[in-house]
């Protein structure tokens, strides 16, 4: 029976988890192995990339820039990034709150897509994971300034796996009035999550300040290719509905490689697989969602 229920999937598996014992000791017990099994491989960091990744375990979140990062690849890209916000014409979307840029141009960039699986940011994510990391891949959007809490920019902890490190590199000057990433610590988010017995979903701007005051909300802002690391799982965070300014941002995101729940995805076409895995060693390529493997 207890079998049966962790290979359950879903959002009900974590409803069931969180809240039954002995499927939380079970599942408890089967993570932590795979964090001892994994302990000796952990890669060692450059002190400046450690300091950020202490941050995300004490707070949650770090801020710094790209060019601090000193990633290989970067230069190429910016390169690739700048040329591909010229796509985003004005006017493109302007009646959504959030526009997505097409998968397959991203794939087409392999500077882009690549990026993310550079063996240096590999080593920061595992390090931070504990675990062998798995690449969901980059994501380039526009949240346009319409002002409405909709979608990701209310408040929310993501659910795919126990940690997970997320990179958000902002393409433009965020400002308060431009959609920055905003967040609570993980102090406030343990003890809101205990409080309000919560397991997924969102919650209420009143809800949240109810239990946690508005001068201890944390905004990530900066210019053009200001860097943003967070463990989204582990503390209640928000796209911030930009007022004034449309938010243009690239994502890249991550996971152990055996996440809670894996959300569904496209489908990958064989001219996509061939873009994306083009010149990656066995340590890329492990890293990657089977739908590009097969």
């Amino acid at each position: 029976m207890l079998e049966t229920a962790v290979r359950a999937s879903g959002r009900a598996k974590q409803a069931v988890v969180a809240r039954v014992v002995p499927l939380r000791v079970l599942t408890d017990t089967r993570h932590r192995r795979r964090l001892r099994q994994f302990e000796p491989h952990l890669p060692t960091l450059p002190s400046e990339r450690e300091a950020v990744l202490k941050e995300v375990r004490t707070q949650g979140s770090s801020t710094t820039s790209l060019d601090a990062l000193g990633l290989p690849g970067t230069a190429e890209l910016k390169t690739a990034v700048q040329e591909l916000m010229t796509e985003f014409a004005p006017g493109v979307g302007q009646d959504e709150d959030t526009v997505r840029f097409a998968r397959e141009r991203l794939h087409e960039q392999p500077a882009l897509w690549q990026w993310g699986l550079s063996e240096p940011l590999l080593d920061m994510v595992e390090n931070y994971l504990g675990l062998p990391a798995r690449y969901v891949g980059p994501g380039i959007r526009c949240e346009r300034a319409t002002g409405e809490a909709v979608g990701a920019r209310r408040w929310h902890r993501d659910i795919e796996d126990r940690r997970m490190l997320k990179l958000l590199i902002w393409l433009n000057d965020v400002d308060d009035q431009g959609g920055p990433f905003e967040y609570v610590e993980r102090g406030h988010t343990e003890e809101l999550t205990r409080s309000m017995r919560y397991v997924s979903g969102y919650i209420s701007d009143e809800a949240l300040e109810q239990r946690v005051p508005r001068l201890e909300w944390r905004r990530a802002t900066g210019p053009t290719w200001t860097c943003v690391f967070a463990d989204p799982r582990n503390i209640f965070h928000r796209a911030m509905p930009p007022v004034r300014r449309d938010r243009y941002s690239l994502t890249f995101f991550f996971t152990s490689r055996l996440p809670l729940r894996s959300l569904p995805s496209a489908p990958v076409t064989a001219r996509e697989r061939e873009l994306a895995t083009r010149g990656l060693n066995a340590r890329q390529l492990a890293c990657l969602t089977r739908a590009y493997t097969r």
